[in-house]
């Protein structure tokens, strides 16, 4: 059997409320092997995006502990969470509400890359693969997300999550 590659144990979230503590997670565990897919379904406000955020430590957590690649996160400093999260990404279930309608899908997908310091050559190679990836085309680029249909704009957040390799 192979080693998880995120490992969620008892993670908890609370947050404290005009009348006691709102517990927005509370104990959720599991395990995703590499090569394996998990989705959170569930109804609104039952704490789907909560635990995304405290699986890449946007928030911090109440109890438990999330492990990549048996790395503890909540022990990690600012440079190995850093790095930790460049493996993990978002895709967001309301692609319109996620894409900077100001920015180009060019621009929108080569954003982390930027960040991660790529060059802008590779960078705009690496735009025109993950455009053919997610079945559009590299001429998609120069577009903006309202020139798209809701299914266009989730696979431009599809390739954007997929940017950096994760």
């Amino acid at each position: 059997m192979t080693a998880p590659l995120l490992e969620v144990q008892e993670l908890k979230k609370h947050f404290p409320a005009a009348r006691g503590v709102v517990r927005a997670v509370d104990g959720i565990s599991f395990a995703i092997a590499p090569g394996e897919t998990l989705g959170l379904v569930g109804e609104s406000g039952c704490g789907k995006t909560t635990t995304g955020r405290l699986v890449v430590r946007l928030i911090e957590p109440t109890s438990g502990t999330v492990r990549l690649d048996g790395a503890d996160l909540f022990t990690l400093d600012r440079a190995g969470l850093r790095a930790a999260r460049r493996s993990c990404q978002f895709i967001f279930q309301d692609p319109f509400g996620s894409l900077n309608p100001r920015m180009t899908v060019a621009d929108i997908i080569a954003e982390p890359l930027e960040i991660a310091g790529t060059p802008t050559e590779a960078r705009r190679q690496r735009v025109h693969e993950l455009l053919e990836v997610v079945g559009l085309t590299p001429a998609h680029a120069a577009r903006h997300p309202h020139e798209f249909s809701g299914g266009q704009r989730q696979r431009i957040g599809i390739a954007r999550a997929l940017a950096l390799r994760p």
